[in-house]
């Protein structure tokens, strides 16, 4: 998802127009999987805040997590859930340079080492702060009032951290430029953050088939059971499938149509269940511009 552009803003000013920080909607929280000394925890905001989530590597000794917030408020909701397991955060992953994913928990976590691939890395030293500055003029007190930027560089790779094996790979051209995706293969679970979304609208800027071709290639990955995604809840195979189709069926509409509010109009009815109604505004108004349509 891109810097979250004017229409999501008003959309979002709309539903804090008469709360204070510390009275908008809770987020959700549980465990996803555990096998030993290892469990799987996932922080998600509220569907109507593109059910952004930040998940929750815990080990023996020590919690990793990945992904932060977008709004302040959510990411000190995950700092109240690390406390509450009650042991140190000694890393957090940076899955892409995408705001809701690392704009939010610069004061949650201020000291917590921060970890990124070198293309996310170089990304948010570049653009971070003007993001977080235009962030904060619009928002106020629900913005963090600092960042947390990635000091360290994640390489492609195996590593064993806290007993516990790690395989960490780099996507390219997918829903964003660069993603990284971390395996936990001793519990069957794949972090694939934003190259998968759970019932919430994708966020189409153009051209799809790295993104489907990165879908492709979990679905033939049969060690992993457990996809944990970027915006809504895990899910299994068939969600990489509903992935697919809505990417196709997408495809097919921008053919179809003639102009982006009939676009519009063919996803919704297709999708009426699906929450991010507004990143579809967002995208068609700064991103998706194919040549066959009018205005």
């Amino acid at each position: 998802m891109k810097f979250l552009s004017s229409i999501a803003f008003i959309f979002i000013a709309g539903v804090f127009t008469t709360l204070q920080a510390q009275t908008i909607p809770t987020g959700t929280s549980w465990t996803v999987t555990e096998k030993k000394d290892v469990k799987v925890h996932t922080y998600m905001s509220p569907s109507p805040m593109f059910a952004n989530t930040s998940h929750i590597i815990e080990l023996k000794n020590e919690l990793i997590i990945v992904d932060g917030q977008f709004f302040a408020p959510y990411a000190l909701e995950l700092k109240k859930l690390t406390d509450s397991i009650g042991k140190p955060v000694t890393r957090f992953y940076i899955s892409h340079d995408h705001p809701d994913h690392y704009i939010g928990f610069g004061d949650a976590f201020p000291n917590v080492k921060v970890y990124a691939l070198a293309e996310t890395k170089a990304s948010i030293e570049q653009a971070g702060q003007g993001v977080l500055e235009q962030r904060q003029a619009q928002f106020g007190p629900l913005i963090a009032t600092k960042l947390n930027k990635p000091s360290v560089i994640q390489q492609p790779g195996v590593e064993t951290i806290g007993g516990v094996k790690f395989i960490f790979e780099k996507s390219l051209n997918n829903e964003s430029a660069v993603s990284l995706i971390i395996k936990l293969p001793e519990l069957g679970v794949y972090i694939a953050q934003d190259i998968v979304y759970n019932k919430i609208h994708l966020f189409i800027e153009g051209d799809t088939k790295g993104w489907e071709t990165a879908l492709r290639k979990i679905l033939k990955d049969k060690t992993y059971k457990i996809i944990l995604s970027g915006h809504g809840k895990e899910g299994k195979t068939n969600l990489l499938k509903e992935n697919l189709n809505y990417l196709s069926y997408v495809n097919a509409t921008i053919l179809k149509s003639k102009n982006k509010e009939e676009f519009k109009a063919a996803i919704i009815k297709k999708y009426p269940e699906y929450g991010g109604e507004q990143l579809i505004d967002i995208y068609l108004s700064y991103y998706l511009k194919p040549k066959n349509w009018v205005n």
